[in-house]
């Protein structure tokens, strides 16, 4: 067996404390984590720094996931796995590894620090050991996650550095921009290679509709985080708690209602990012303003 697929190499290594290190790392690799780590990050850490990074991880998620279906390609042997929550899902190429070399890569850009660099290679090559570590991708499903997500972190950041192209997106409007993602969005599923029980993933295509729309409509501006940084945290922490329940309504409320339509979960994913983008800083900013007017009296 080639190198790329044999996993026995893996068995010898196992140790009760490892299993657990390693499953702790790979949630990192999660839809749970990573939409609320973004939250998060828009509240407290940067709202333009994490506008980019929300639009360039669910654009390198929808092209996992198109890349995936279109391969069919099997993971490793059932007996190898340590981790449950893969479902059917294809192996080639590793969605954990193409979302960790995009979302650490690009903080550390943003951030311009070595130590950041450093931080972000480590966490990256700790989120793919853990993929091999738990048995769930081989060596070259890892691999070509790394090369997709180099691609498409080196072609989001040419395009930010680039003073043409920096300024033609500077320059759109929310309407042009709004329409230029759906029509992206229409031409995704029109080419999604969909077959039972692998569809395209409405619903995070309509979060990153809702995360652009209302991150135009509040003029790109930053969130307002009243208080000492204690605070600032404690309302970040907050807001954040709010998205995480608004995510569990509107992804589980169309199965309960029974309409599971792709049209339908688009739309329940538009509005998660307009409650996270617009409705909470605009609540958050409403409360400020009446607690300041209420203190000056």
């Amino acid at each position: 067996m080639s190198i790329w697929n044999n996993m026995d190499w893996v068995l010898p290594l196992r140790t009760p404390f490892l299993n657990s290190f390693f499953e702790l790392v790979t949630l990192g690799g999660y839809p749970l984590f990573l939409i609320l780590f973004l939250c998060f990050g828009y509240f407290a850490l940067g709202a333009q720094r994490f506008f980019h990074t929300a639009i360039l991880l669910m654009a390198a998620g929808l092209l996992n996931s198109w890349l995936k279906d279109i391969g069919q390609d099997a993971r490793p042997d059932m007996a190898y796995a340590l981790d449950g929550r893969v479902g059917d899902s294809y192996g080639w190429p590793s969605g954990h590894m193409q979302i960790a070399v995009v979302l650490w890569g690009y903080l550390a850009y943003s951030m311009h620090q070595s130590w950041a660099y450093g931080a972000a290679a480590a966490i990256i090559a700790l989120m793919g050991f853990s993929r091999l570590y738990l048995g769930v991708h081989d060596v070259g499903d890892v691999t070509a996650g790394f090369v997709f997500g180099v691609l498409c972190l080196a072609a989001y950041i040419a395009a930010l550095e680039n003073q043409r192209s920096r300024a033609f997106f500077s320059s759109l409007s929310l309407r042009y921009a709004a329409g230029g993602l759906i029509a992206t969005h229409v031409i995704y599923v029109a080419i999604y290679p969909a077959h039972i029980g692998h569809e395209a993933p409405f619903w995070f295509m309509g979060a990153m509709t809702g995360w652009l729309v209302a991150h135009y409509a509040r003029g790109q501006s930053p969130v307002i985080l009243p208080g000492p940084l204690p605070v600032q945290m404690l309302l970040a922490g907050a807001m954040t708690g709010l998205s995480f329940v608004s995510m569990m309504v509107l992804t589980r409320l169309p199965r309960a209602l029974g309409v599971e339509h792709g049209v339908l979960q688009y739309g329940f994913g538009l509005v998660f990012g307009l409650v996270v983008i617009f409705v909470l800083p605009f609540g958050l900013a409403f409360l400020t303003a009446q607690a300041t007017r209420y203190q000056n009296r």
